[in-house]
Order: C-alpha cells, then sequence, then structure tokens
C-alpha cells in the first residue's frame, strides 16, 4: 500500500518564499560575482538536503514501512515496531535539527507527552506514531493514515503468529 505526502498550506507557502527570494537574489546579484555564487551555493546545497530529507511518500510493504523522499529511501521493519496509533503532533514541538514546514516537516523534534521523536510528514492533521522496541519514535504522515495505520496493525499481528 503505497500513500502521498500532502503538503500543509503553510508549507507550500513557505517552500515557495525561500526558494522564490533565493532565486531572486541570484538574479539581483548576477553582476556581482562573489554573492551571485554565495546564494547560488546556498541555493543548491539547500535544494539537494529538502530532496534528500523531505517527505514524499509511504509505503507499506511486506515487513516494512518505507519513508520515501524523492533522492532516498528508509525502511522500518515492522517486526521492530512497538506500537503504532494516530497522533497530531502540536505546534509546541521544539525543532531540534530538520525543517519544520520548508518542504514538509522532517528531522528531529521534542515533544513535551511524546518526548524526542523523528519526523516525516507534511501536514500534522494526517499524522500517526510508530514508536519501535529500541525506543526510537517516528510521527510520520500520509493522505490517509487510518488505512495505513490499520495495514501496518494487520502486518504486525501476523508477524506475531
Amino acid at each position: 500500500m503505497r500513500a502521498k505526502i500532502r503538503y500543509s498550506y503553510f508549507s507550500i507557502i513557505l517552500t515557495a518564499i525561500v526558494f522564490g527570494a533565493l532565486y531572486a537574489g541570484c538574479f539581483v546579484t548576477i553582476h556581482d560575482t562573489r554573492k551571485f555564487f554565495l546564494l547560488l551555493g546556498i541555493y543548491i546545497i539547500l535544494l539537494v538536503l529538502s530532496l534528500w530529507f523531505s517527505p514524499f511518500y509511504l509505503k507499506v510493504d511486506a515487513g516494512y514501512v518505507v519513508m520515501g523522499s524523492i533522492i532516498r529511501s528508509r525502511k522500518l521493519p515492522i517486526s521492530e515496531i512497538a506500537g503504532i496509533e494516530l497522533f497530531q503532533p502540536t505546534m509546541g514541538a521544539i525543532r531540534i535539527c530538520g525543517s519544520g514546514g520548508f518542504m514538509g516537516y522532517w528531522g528531529l523534534f521534542r515533544e513535551g507527552d511524546v518526548g524526542r521523536y523523528q519526523a516525516f510528514y507534511g501536514k500534522a492533521s494526517d499524522c500517526f506514531l510508530v514508536s519501535m522496541k529500541n525506543g526510537d519514535k517516528y510521527v510520520l504522515g500520509c493522505e490517509n493514515p487510518s488505512a495505513i495505520v490499520d495495514n501496518i496493525r494487520l502486518q504486525m499481528k501476523q508477524v506475531i503468529r
């Protein structure tokens, strides 16, 4: 089962503003070589990092939950999942390292009642919390989170048998 990740309006607008500002900065500084290449370097680094880490899709495969970005994918083994539940992150979450809206929400966050977790979602209302047996936590999000959660729970029951 594969699901796309929807981005919030805030995330879409923030991404457009950041890329637009960097593009405009490059355009304005085209005659000042040093400033132009500095801005172009920042633009390229930001683009590559966001394509590497930003959420694009979630897929529940045989035995794995796959978190996919445009350039790479990461797998969570279903056999290592301790619990899963629908979850909505709050605005009180503290970003330790990552993005709080630019190209989605990704990276390390800390929230009072949940603790530290890795985020991989585009819209807070589409999220669920995955707790691993080793204590790691992931907040993932996609278009139809309840169907994904049900699918993962079904596979978790099959692994137990």
